[in-house]
């Protein structure tokens, strides 16, 4: 199954408006100072029966950049990268889950396998030890060792009209919706290339900036790593707490990145050939002159 990118659910959103249907456009293909966003309810991430700004689960918003040779990441919301303890956590810790990018255009049952996803927090239950970028991704639900909810309508149940995945809803037929199910963790998958974690400061230099859209969270997370590990074109990504309390997705797309042009420098064969005939008419000149 294919699924939306940006341009299109913006597309959809002001056509639902134009319709006087009551809908207002989503904010879904948001660009600002170079990153893409999606922004998150600001109220739909529990800590037991507290969501919002007192939750530590609450996600605001996550941010994607490209340039020639990068990719930036950015993740706005409550939660540490040590994550949060908690004695009904198999590990002692609920942390963030891994980032999962899907390229295939398939929902993430089909694609399973052909994903790819980032290992950032090494506080997380991830099936790889490494923190890094890798392909061939097969997901795996964590929720049930992070005392966490069964399933994703089981948390939208709760959260009720704040429930959002940022670009796409709970309900999306994209997620597992099944008990136990929805990918939020590496189970497998292989290795190609490192993360640079980066600061507020070098975020904040790379013209990022959440507060532009009122996203509020306490810690703000960043890290980069080289453009070439990922393909081109359309993707959705997207990201859990490991006890599926809060998550985001992001739907954009990479653009193919453009070889550097070079000036033709001639081959030094071509080179002596020219030289070689510019000696020849000189000297029928000069014999022309005597």
């Amino acid at each position: 199954m294919k699924f939306f990118t940006k341009a299109s659910l913006c597309v959809a959103g002001v056509v639902l408006s134009s319709l006087n249907l009551g809908i207002a456009p989503a904010a879904a293909g948001t660009m600002h100072n170079g990153w893409d966003y999606a922004i998150d309810s600001f109220n739909d991430g529990f800590s037991g029966n507290t969501s919002g700004s007192n939750s530590a689960y609450e996600f605001y918003g996550l941010a994607v950049r490209e340039t020639a040779d990068q990719i930036y990441v950015a993740i706005n919301a409550n939660l540490g990268l040590e994550g949060k303890a908690s004695n009904g956590a198999e590990n002692g810790t609920i942390s963030y889950g891994d980032l999962f990018f899907n390229f295939s255009g398939q929902n993430l049952d089909d694609a399973n396998g052909s994903l790819y996803a980032i290992r950032f927090a090494s506080s997380n239950d991830s099936g790889v030890s490494e923190l890094g970028v890798y392909s061939n991704v097969t997901g795996k639900n964590v929720a049930g060792i992070n005392n966490g909810f069964s399933s994703m309508s089981a948390h939208a149940n709760k959260a009720g009209s704040n429930a959002s995945m940022g670009d796409l809803s709970e309900s999306d037929s994209y997620f597992q919706q099944g008990g136990n199910a929805v990918s939020n963790s590496i189970d497998s998958g292989t290795q190609v290339g490192d993360i640079s974690m980066l600061d507020g400061s070098a975020l904040g230099s790379l013209g990022l900036d959440f507060g532009h859209f009122n996203a509020t969270g306490s810690k703000t997370i960043g890290f980069s790593f080289d453009r070439a590990l990922f393909p081109d074109g359309d993707f959705t990504a997207h990201l859990f707490a490991e006890c599926i309390n809060d998550g985001v997705a992001i739907s954009s797309t990479f653009e193919p990145v453009e070889p550097p042009t070079s000036e033709s420098v001639p081959e030094p064969a071509s080179t002596f050939g020219l030289l070689m005939l510019g000696g020849l008419g000189l000297l029928k000149r000069r014999e022309r002159a005597a």
